[in-house]
C-alpha cells in the first residue's frame, strides 16, 4: 500500500465537507487496467488516497474533484515492483472469492487457508504497552505481542470489531476528533498487514448502536461506508459490515429496536462499500448463532421468527447488489454427536463459501479440546476457514459470562477457569494445535473435500461422534467421540489398494501408514482408533 497526500486551496474543504469527494483513477498503461480508489479526509485541508498495485510496472494517476478546482486534475505516476518476501499475501495478491468456488482463493488462484483469531475489542488492547494482564511474557505491546505469536502459530486471519474504538461515527459523520482516534487504528492496519495477516474487520461500530436517524439517512451510510474503504481498503481485509447483524438479533435481545429482519440498514452498508471498493475484497455480514439463523433457516431452531432463519443476504438479487459473496456463520458444533446434516448442506449449497466464523471460545464456553474439535468440524463439514478465540483475547478485559460455569457436551468451564488472562490464554494448546490441523490440510488438496454426512450411505459408523469429507482419491474421518469406535466406508471400488495413516491433532504426528485392499463387496472396514482421544484418520490412494 501506498499513499497520495492532496492539500485543498479551499476553506470549505475544511472539516472534511462531505460535498468534496476525491477520487483518484490509477491506470497500468500497459494493460489498461484501471482502479479508481476513493481519497479520505484526514483533517485540515488534507486528503490522503491509498493504493495498492495489484500488478508490477509503472501506473498512471490523475485526480477527479469536480466540486474542488484545486483538487482536480493532479497527475502523476508510481512504479511497482515484484514484492521479493515470504508473507503470502503480497506473493499471491489479495484474498477474494470466486463465483461457485467454495474456499477463497488468492488474486493469482492460490487456495486461502482461513484460519483466524479473534479480536472482538482490538482497540483495547495495547498498541505501545503490555497491558495488565502480560504476565510474564516480556511483551512491549499487548497488541503486537498477539500478532507476532499468532503467526508464529500458523495463522492467517485476525478478526475484528470495532468495539470501544477510538472514533465515534454513530452520529453519521467524521470530525476532527474522529480523524485522531482513525489515525490510531491506521497503526493497528498497518501492523496486521506488515504481519501477512489479512484482517476480517467489521465496520463503523457496534450494531447494536445504529441509531434510527443514521438507519434511515441512506447519504449519511454511504458517507461513512465510503470514507472506510477509502481509509482501510488498500490494505489486506476481508469486510464483516458488524456484529450478528445478518437478521434482528439485537432487537430480539432488547439491545436496540430500531431495525429488525424487514429493515437491516446493513445491507445498505454492505451495498455501498461494495460500491466504492475497487478490489472487491470478499464481503460478508457476521451472522446470527446457527440455531437462529443460517441461508435459508434450514437446520435452524427459528420457525415462526421473521424470515423463518433465513438470512437477509440469502438471494441471489440482494448478493449481487452488495457484494456478499461469503458467509461468516456462527456455529458451535455438537461435540458429542455427528454434525446436523440439514445445516451443513444449507451451506453447502449455496454459491457462496462459508467460513465457521465464530464458535465457542476457549477458556470461556469449551476447553482445548472442544476449540482443537471445532476447527476440525468445520472443515470437514465444508466451512473452508475456522476462527478460534479464546478468554481475555476475544474481548480484552471482559467479564461477559464469567461468573457462571459453562458447560459444552465434554467439558465444564469454571468461574475459575474464565479468570485466565491473555499472556496464558494466548499459549493454550489448542492454539498451538491449529497449526497441526494446517499443516495436515496443506499436504494435498483440502479445497475439494465435500462433506459425507450421517444421512447418506457412503459410510456406516460405529462411532458415535464423527465427521467425513473425502476428495476424489483421498478420505479423511475425523472421531472425536471417547471411544475406539470408528465405522466402515461402503461404496470404494472393489480391489482398489489404499494406504491408511493415523494422525494425531493434539501432537502432529502420523502414524506409519497401513496398506490395504479394498474386499470384493466394496466395503473398507476401518481399524479402531488408538486410544479414546480424538484422532484423524486419512485414505489415500
Amino acid at each position: 500500500m501506498t499513499e497520495l497526500r492532496f492539500e485543498s486551496s479551499n476553506d470549505s474543504a475544511s472539516g472534511g465537507s462531505e460535498e468534496v469527494l476525491l477520487d483518484v483513477v490509477f491506470t497500468h498503461p500497459k494493460t489498461g487496467e484501471t482502479l479508481i480508489r476513493p481519497a479520505f479526509w484526514d483533517g485540515d485541508n488534507v486528503f490522503l488516497v491509498r493504493f495498492a498495485p495489484t500488478m508490477e510496472g509503472r501506473w498512471k494517476w490523475v485526480s477527479r474533484c469536480p466540486q474542488d478546482p484545486s483538487l482536480d486534475g493532479i497527475k502523476g505516476t508510481l512504479k511497482c515492483e515484484k514484492y521479493d518476501g515470504e508473507l503470502a499475501v503480497y506473493k499471491h495478491g489479495f484474498v477474494r472469492v470466486e463465483p461457485g468456488v467454495k474456499h477463497m482463493t488468492y488474486a493469482d488462484g492460490t487456495p486461502f487457508f482461513y484460519l483466524g483469531d479473534t479480536h472482538w475489542g482490538m482497540y483495547s488492547e495495547e498498541l505501545d504497552a503490555p497491558g495488565p494482564h502480560a504476565g510474564e511474557t516480556g511483551a512491549e505491546s499487548h497488541f503486537k505481542y498477539i500478532v507476532d505469536r499468532r503467526v508464529e502459530q500458523g495463522f492467517t486471519v485476525y478478526q475484528s470489531e470495532p468495539l470501544g474504538s477510538p472514533f465515534n461515527v454513530v452520529d453519521g459523520k467524521v470530525d476532527s476528533v474522529d480523524i485522531q482516534g482513525f489515525r490510531i487504528a491506521d497503526e493497528y492496519y498497518k501492523y496486521i498487514a506488515a504481519a501477512g495477516l489479512v484482517h476480517a474487520n467489521a465496520e463503523l461500530f457496534f450494531a447494536a448502536s445504529m441509531r434510527e436517524d443514521l438507519a434511515n439517512n441512506d447519504h449519511a451510510l454511504e458517507a461513512l461506508s465510503r470514507y472506510w474503504v477509502a481509509r482501510f481498503g488498500a490494505f489486506p481485509v476481508l469486510w464483516t459490515l458488524a456484529q450478528e447483524i445478518d437478521n434482528d438479533f439485537y432487537s430480539e435481545q432488547g439491545h436496540q429496536n430500531v431495525y429488525d429482519f424487514t429493515n437491516n440498514p446493513w445491507v445498505k452498508v454492505a451495498e455501498y462499500i461494495h460500491k466504492y471498493d475497487c478490489y472487491n475484497h470478499p464481503l460478508s455480514g457476521h451472522q446470527e448463532n446457527s440455531w437462529h439463523t443460517t441461508v435459508t433457516g434450514r437446520g435452524t431452531g427459528a420457525e415462526g421468527r421473521d424470515g423463518n432463519g433465513a438470512s437477509v443476504f440469502a438471494s441471489e438479487e440482494v448478493a449481487k447488489r452488495t457484494g456478499h459473496n461469503w458467509w461468516a456463520v456462527q456455529w458451535s458444533p455438537s461435540l458429542t454427536e455427528p454434525v446436523n446434516p440439514e445445516l451443513v448442506r444449507d451451506y453447502w449449497e449455496t454459491s457462496r463459501p462459508a467460513i465457521n466464523y465464530e464458535g465457542r471460545y476457549c477458556g470461556l464456553w469449551t476447553k482445548d479440546f472442544g476449540s482443537r474439535a471445532q476447527g476440525w468440524i468445520s472443515f470437514l463439514s465444508g466451512f473452508f476457514g475456522y476462527g478460534y478465540g479464546a478468554i481475555d483475547i476475544w474481548l480484552y478485559k471482559s467479564d461477559y459470562d464469567v461468573k457462571s460455569e459453562s458447560f459444552d457436551g465434554i467439558d465444564h468451564i469454571t468461574p475459575a477457569d474464565k479468570l485466565k488472562p491473555w499472556s496464558e490464554s494466548v499459549e493454550y494448546p489448542s492454539a498451538g494445535q491449529m497449526r497441526h490441523l494446517r499443516s495436515f490440510m496443506e499436504s494435498f488438496d483440502w479445497w475439494n473435500l465435500t462433506p459425507v454426512l450421517k444421512d447418506e450411505k457412503a459410510f456406516k459408523a460405529n462411532a458415535s461422534a464423527y465427521v467425513y469429507a473425502r476428495t476424489v482419491s483421498t478420505h479423511v474421518l475425523y472421531f472425536f467421540s471417547k471411544e475406539t469406535a470408528t465405522g466402515e466406508i461402503t461404496d470404494i471400488q472393489e480391489g482398489k489398494s489404499l494406504q491408511l495413516t493415523w494422525f494425531n491433532p493434539r501432537s502432529g504426528e502420523k502414524s506409519d501408514p497401513i496398506k490395504i485392499t479394498v474386499s470384493e463387496e466394496g466395503r473398507l472396514i476401518l481399524p479402531e482408533k488408538p486410544d479414546t482421544e480424538d484422532w484423524v484418520l486419512q485414505v489415500s490412494e
